[in-house]
């Protein structure tokens, strides 16, 4: 097999972002796989020597190196039997990842999730501590689920960093960043993370590709900020619209 991706002399393919790979080279190896069993089933089913002969291509289905009939199991006949008796050494077909634009226009085609946040907010110093985090996401078919457990996690915690704890600070006479290392930019450490819970939801989607997987992306992050602070007004009554929430901002709240 040989699998190319990034040149532009390809045609176009799915995204190279939102951990979406997956989801393009998989469609892809798939089609590609897809039309040699179809070239198969057309040698084998027009060869009269063949059991398979007469059953059309749509009358064959492709299991552990051979082609079996659907109207009778027991009829069936390995790969290398059919190209021999066709005097082949080897069939080729071509496949591609490309997304079906009439499905993209009719339907939502990414992941999706709902991120739940708990806080805890000294009254008298404005300090803020997550305490737990649950976070549930449908994201098609997983292919990897340790790999998608780990990323989703991952996300959340940055969700955490990016309300509470990180803030690029620049010059706007040179334009240059002024925390610009570790000792500056603020991120958390394992202290600052809560008790975290990531669950899957089992979803089946026909319409994304035929594989049915979707794109991780960051789907942890995009609603982990906003629970975090949803719970922070929750539990004070204050709005605030700006990242990161910082101690000044409940001590003195700033309008709007």
């Amino acid at each position: 097999m040989e699998f190319k991706a990034g040149t532009s002399d390809l045609p176009d393919a799915g995204i190279a972002g939102g951990s979406a790979h997956t989801a393009t080279a998989g469609t892809a190896i798939h089609n590609a796989g897809a039309a040699v069993i179809a070239k198969l089933a057309e040698l084998a089913t027009s060869d009269e020597r063949s059991p398979l002969f007469g059953a059309g291509n749509a009358g064959v289905v492709a299991r552990e190196g051979r082609l079996h009939r659907r109207d009778d199991e027991s009829r069936h006949e390995g790969y290398g039997d059919i190209l021999a008796r066709a005097g082949l050494a080897e069939i080729e077909a071509r496949g591609n990842g490309a997304a079906d634009p009439a499905a993209q226009s009719s339907y939502a085609m990414h992941a999706h999730g709902a991120v739940f946040a708990e806080v805890k907010v000294d009254p008298d110093l404005g300090q803020i501590r997550v305490t737990r985090m649950v976070g549930a996401f449908a994201a098609g078919r997983v292919i990897n689920p340790r790999l998608v457990q780990s990323q989703i996690l991952g996300g959340m915690i940055w969700g955490v960093s990016f309300t509470l704890h990180e803030q690029a600070i620049v010059d706007h006479r040179s334009g240059r960043i002024m925390n610009a290392n570790l000792g500056e930019y603020h991120v958390p450490v394992n202290a600052d993370v809560p008790r975290m819970e990531a669950i899957m939801v089992d979803e089946h989607d026909p319409h994304v590709n035929v594989l049915g997987i979707k794109g991780v992306g960051e789907i942890g992050v995009t609603g982990s900020a906003g629970a975090v602070a949803n719970a922070v007004w929750h539990a004070t009554g204050i709005r605030v619209r700006r990242f990161p929430i910082r101690i000044d901002d409940l001590v003195m709240p700033v309008a709007g």
